[in-house]
């Protein structure tokens, strides 16, 4: 007995070793699922099924819902991240000292962070018809988008409902990704096409 007691907190940080492997393991694994999501979405295959993610991330499929039952669940991953990444630049103050070079200024800004998020913005818009999640991930952009520029645009702007919603329209996420993967344009064209508009329409007023 006192043998059995004297080797009793070995057997305890043996256990204590072996859970805490075990949790290691499971992290790793994690890390590797939700970096293998971003491989792929970033490499443009931007709808990547449970199984693909799973083999990228050199895991069992069993292994991947396990970690995230939901596919949202990866998605919420992915777009915490990516916050993470572009919310310094989008809550940066601004530079300009009038509305107008304000506006120019935020041609440049949205042009940064609407590329940085391109692919994984693109990714969630593919399955946001399948997912409250998503929906509403995209509503809250879109009102996000349209919040920053209205605290931007004067007054007189913001009451003309057809002026508004022509700057919001240049300005927004749409415009860059038509401009960027439907005509093909480089970051360069794009942010000089997006400036081009955004110049006619202060022209206007």
């Amino acid at each position: 007995m006192a043998d059995l007691l004297e080797n009793e907190p070995e057997l305890v940080d043996a256990a204590t070793e072996s859970e805490d492997g075990r949790k290691r393991r499971s992290e790793r694994s994690r890390e590797q699922i939700i970096e293998a999501m971003f491989e792929l979405v970033a490499q443009g295959e931007l709808d990547p099924g449970a199984a693909r993610i799973a083999e990228v991330a050199n895991v069992s499929l069993r292994t991947v819902f396990r970690h995230f039952e939901e596919v949202d669940g990866l998605y919420q991953e992915m777009n915490r991240r990516v916050k993470e990444e572009v919310m310094p630049i989008v809550k940066a103050p601004f530079s300009s000292t009038n509305w107008r070079d304000t506006v120019l200024e935020l041609v440049d800004r949205r042009s940064e962070v609407f590329e940085r998020i391109m692919p994984y913005r693109v990714c969630g818009s593919i399955r946001r018809f399948r997912s409250a999640y998503l929906m509403q991930g995209h509503q809250d952009f879109v009102a996000m988008e349209r919040s920053i520029l209205d605290s931007v645009l004067p007054e007189e702007i913001r009451s003309n409902v057809v002026l508004e919603a022509a700057f919001d329209s240049v300005l927004g996420f749409d415009t860059w990704r038509r401009l960027r993967q439907d005509r093909g344009l480089s970051v360069e064209e794009a942010r000089a096409a997006v400036r081009k508009l955004v110049e006619a329409l202060l022209a206007s007023v």
